[in-house]
């Protein structure tokens, strides 16, 4: 029993040890529990770092300082051994072990600031290390640029005060009282040229107001006239692409050779040579001319006498019928007398043809005529004929099939002519 009991307090005291052990270095900040990586960081000052201070990446804690002493390889620098506690975690190398302020209470603590390198440091490899500025080092920074500022400022105020001294001084008061008056004379001036300008203006706004109408005036003008100038530069464009697209050096050759055969024919003409030359220098061709227009003048007298010799006029209806006038008839219907008026009609139609029909493009003046189901439409009528055959010859260039009707015999017809 006793031996048991001896055991017992053997094992209790073991497991007691044990517990104290932990417990001591738990307290350190050590867990002799979980497997830790040692590095090293080397640095000038450490600002009041101290053991068990936090390591950490991005503000997570991953590890703590485990021993704080001066490097016996660097005299003057402290050697910082801090663990990292997490297996996973692999430094890349180049990276940078900052100490830095973890509160406002100036505790200190690590920073871990990876690289991006593809290679990594080994346990027990030795880190760079930095130190961040506390607060009164920070404090220190942003007030160094104002207290320059301050004390430029003041040097700045100094001088303006001894220019001001200068300036009041008794020496210079008399030309002081001279430029104020001089000044005051000057806004005198300057207050009567204001009056004057503004009686100047107010007499003048009228004239402004007439000249500003008359500017808005020319602004519409030129404004309903923009049409008619893009058309005129829109045409002067065609005229210089046509004028490009012209062969100048053929035409002008062309038109060198033009004048030189003039000139040829010029001085053929003025030898005497040629028909036209002997137009102009031969007598006798004269005399002949005056012979045919006499016969000429003659043959015309004839036909106006009588007219049945050599004209025959004759009529066609609608089923092609002919007729023939006599000579007395002819001569009624020469002076418009015997028949009924003549229309010159450019277009039938078996039914009326609207007014926006294409065959009455450039017709300003039309009307029809219904002949049994049978619509014709004219561009002109006269109860004389003349007049009639004049614009006949001339509507033909565009309607081709125009001809004039007429009544005859009470029938409706068509001159053939």
């Amino acid at each position: 029993m006793k031996k048991r009991a001896y055991i017992r307090v053997g094992i209790l005291l073991v497991i007691a040890v044990i517990i104290v052990f932990w417990g001591i270095n738990y307290l350190k900040g050590k867990d002799i529990l979980t497997t830790e990586q040692p590095y090293y960081a080397l640095y000038e000052k450490i600002g009041g770092l101290t053991k068990s201070g936090p390591v950490t990446i991005n503000g997570f804690q991953v590890g703590q300082v485990r021993n704080i002493r001066l490097s016996d390889n660097r005299p003057g620098w402290i050697e910082v051994k801090f663990s990292i506690t997490h297996k996973t975690i692999r430094v890349p190398e180049k990276t940078e072990a900052r100490i830095y302020s973890t509160d406002l209470m100036g505790t200190k603590g690590i920073s871990l600031d990876f690289s991006d390198a593809k290679e990594f440091y080994k346990p027990g490899d030795t880190l760079t290390g930095s130190i961040e500025g506390d607060i009164r080092d920070q404090v220190n920074a942003q007030m160094l640029p104002l207290k320059l500022k301050a004390e430029q400022l003041m040097s700045s105020m100094d001088s303006v005060l001894q220019g001001l001294q200068m300036v009041f001084g008794e020496n210079n008061q008399a030309n002081l009282a001279e430029s104020f008056t001089n000044v005051n004379s000057a806004l005198n001036n300057l207050e009567s040229a204001s009056r004057f300008l503004d009686d100047y203006i107010r007499d003048e706004s009228r004239t402004v107001t007439v000249f500003l109408n008359n500017l808005d005036s020319l602004a519409k003008s030129l404004k309903d006239q923009t049409s008619n100038l893009q058309g005129f530069i829109a045409n002067m464009n065609r005229f210089s692409d046509t004028l490009a697209s012209v062969e100048l050096v053929g035409a002008v050759q062309s038109i060198q050779r033009v004048l030189d055969d003039l000139h040829q024919l010029t001085v053929t003409v003025a030898s005497g040579q040629g028909s036209l030359g002997q137009l102009i220098y031969s007598d006798s061709l004269y005399s002949a001319l005056l012979v045919t227009n006499a016969s000429l003048n003659r043959l015309i007298e004839d036909i106006r006498i009588n007219p049945g010799k050599y004209v025959k006029v004759t009529l066609s209806d609608r089923s092609k019928s002919v007729y023939s006038l006599n000579d007395s008839d002819l001569a009624r219907s020469l002076s418009g007398e015997g028949i009924s008026d003549y229309y010159i009609c450019f277009i039938q139609s078996p039914f009326p043809l609207p007014a926006t029909d294409p065959a009455f493009k450039d017709i300003p003046e039309k009307g029809f005529i219904q002949v049994g189901s049978v619509y014709y439409y004219f561009s002109y009528h006269s109860s004389r004929i003349e007049p009639c055959l004049k614009r006949l010859e001339k509507f033909r260039k565009t309607h081709p099939s125009a001809g004039i009707y007429s009544w005859v015999n009470g029938k409706w017809s068509r001159l053939q002519i």
